[in-house]
């Protein structure tokens, strides 16, 4: 990924390229971005060779969007300007209380889990997980944490399985204390998971759909 990847994603996204197709000929993205038609009908092509940006050439006019890679691309730099200019001891997100696959309450009742919970958090959860659905532009959040290192939970091997590590940030919800959980080998989700010794749907009347702040400390 070179700087000038960025400036060019940048340009699109402006012109509403996150979510739809925007007319845009290689002369008026040299106008943006200052470089020649020909360089920036090169950008393109480069952009639409290594996935990040998506081309319709079906009509008159070539239009073009973000591919969900570039929108990744945009979604890293923003969160590294906000560890520069906002973030400092904590960091609010905002995610919809969704309902997960009940995978949750199998793992926190692992012995080598809530052992180390009681040791590093200083709780045992209530056996299960809170799951938030997070949108916008709070899933750059979601990359601060992943490249922060946490509190770390290590893997462990139990009745012939290894179960992976984690690693978890103390934070509130409302007058709630809990901790946000993610998994260290794991695919990018807009998915965060949250424990707590308390079954936090009931300790906060939540539902699915319904939308809170989780306030977490780095």
């Amino acid at each position: 990924m070179k700087p000038y990847h960025v400036e060019t994603l940048k340009a699109i996204a402006l012109l509403g390229g996150t979510k739809e197709y925007v007319n845009l000929s290689s002369r008026e993205l040299g106008k943006l971005i200052g470089v020649s038609q020909q360089s920036a009908s090169q950008r393109i092509l480069e952009l639409v060779r290594d996935g990040l940006v998506a081309r319709d050439l079906a009509t008159r006019r070539q239009r073009i969007r973000l591919a969900p890679k570039g929108a990744e691309v945009l979604r890293k730099e923003y969160a590294d300007y906000q560890r520069i200019f906002e973030v400092r001891e904590t960091l609010t997100i905002s995610g919809t209380a969704t309902s997960g696959l009940g995978e949750g309450a199998f793992y926190m009742r692992q012995k080598g889990y809530k052992d180390q919970f009681r040791k590093k958090l200083w709780f045992e959860p209530y056996e299960g997980t809170l799951n938030l659905r997070i949108s916008g532009a709070d899933l750059a959040k979601l990359r601060i944490l992943q490249d922060n290192p946490g509190i770390e939970i290590s893997g462990f091997e139990a009745g012939g399985r290894t179960f992976g590590g984690a690693k978890c940030f103390l934070a509130t919800m409302g007058h709630v204390d809990c901790a946000a959980i993610m998994p260290i080998r794991t695919h990018h989700t807009d998915v965060l998971e949250v424990i707590s010794k308390h079954y936090l749907r009931t300790a906060l009347g939540l539902k699915d759909g319904d939308v809170v702040e989780l306030i977490v400390r780095l």
